[in-house]
């Protein structure tokens, strides 16, 4: 672990400059038929869009202020550096969005913390003379953030990594130039207990089967296969409506088109086809009784004056004003 810790996003005037981007391009992205939901994260360190597209993939767009190793190509060095280092975050990827700690907005591990402390461990793993197998790996992972054993073997310091101390005092874990900072990770604590119970029901799994050979799968033990297998029949469905929906869209489009300075919404679009927009970018009512009154009234100009006279005014001027077409309006009702 390191202690100097980095200026990770934009600051002064080129955080301001970066916000007016992001504002200005999420308006753009509202009238794409491609993004089903948008939102501007504005308060976060590095300023992002979260959008998800129709076919119900979620992706972050970011504009400057990226100090460190780009995620991607962090990700596809530790692939070419190690084994294991693929399926082990596609497993740990898997569990942390069914647990609901994916998110850093919410207090969650993002992408990029989660591949350095995979490469992390890995790195020590190696060290101490272990093998690059996907399945010791990811047990040995557990054990090292989930802290087991560390009460009762405190001299085995070096087979365990308390990320909690680690964030009370703001140390940082470096692998290979990635740099995971703990601070904002305030769900860290229930992150902990996650990796403990995967080890607990890991290991339980693996007593109870005795070393027979069956079809059940030990993953399944902290893994819900079929909220998966739904996940992926869903991915799999939506994008096969991909060719459809990518079509260009009419200016008149449903989306927030107000020149507020409103971000950090979220952001549905609906049909674009059924719902017409007035020149000021407000939706227009399929129908108008009110216009429809309002219209057949003319050319009579004794309805129109008792159709005046009903109203009931909330301005005090308008009250005094209507006060004779209010009199008249009770005596002769239409």
């Amino acid at each position: 672990p390191k202690t100097n810790k980095p200026t990770i996003g934009p600051t002064g005037r080129t955080r301001a400059r970066v916000l007016s981007a992001l504002q200005s391009l999420t308006r753009h992205l509202r009238r794409s038929s491609f993004t089903n939901t948008i939102e501007c994260r504005s308060r976060a360190r590095v300023p992002i869009i979260n959008c998800g597209t129709a076919t119900g993939f979620e992706g972050d767009i970011a504009v400057g202020g990226h100090n460190g190793v780009d995620t991607s190509t962090y990700a596809m060095d530790q692939v070419r550096r190690f084994h294991s280092f693929a399926p082990i975050v596609l497993v740990l990827k898997v569990l942390m969005e069914q647990q609901g700690f994916d998110k850093p907005f919410t207090g969650g591990l993002g992408s990029y913390k989660l591949y350095v402390l995979v490469a992390y461990h890995i790195d020590q793993h190696l060290a101490s003379g272990g093998s690059d197998r996907p399945s010791e790996i990811l047990i040995s992972l557990l054990v090292r953030y989930g802290c087991i054993g560390k009460c009762h073997n405190e001299d085995a310091s070096s087979s365990w990594t308390d990320l909690e101390q680690l964030q009370k005092r703001e140390e940082l874990i470096s692998c290979d130039g990635g740099m995971c900072d703990l601070t904002p990770v305030f769900r860290l604590s229930d992150c902990v207990d996650m990796f403990r119970e995967c080890h607990e029901r890991l290991s339980d799994r693996i007593d109870q089967d005795g070393g027979e050979k069956n079809k059940v799968s030990y993953l399944s033990s902290f893994i819900d296969c079929h909220r998966l297998r739904d996940a992926r029949e869903t991915s799999e469905r939506k994008s096969k409506y991909c060719d459809s929906i990518c079509r260009p869209i009419a200016r008149d489009h449903p989306g927030k088109v107000s020149p507020g300075r409103r971000i950090g919404k979220v952001f549905s679009k609906s049909d674009a086809q059924s719902l017409k927009r007035g020149p000021r970018g407000n939706i227009l009512p399929k129908k108008r009784p009110d216009l429809q009154a309002k219209t057949a009234l003319r050319g009579n100009r004794d309805r129109e004056i008792i159709q005046r006279g009903m109203k009931n005014r909330k301005n005090n001027k308008k009250q005094k004003r209507d006060e004779a077409s209010k009199s008249f309006a009770s005596r002769y009702p239409i």
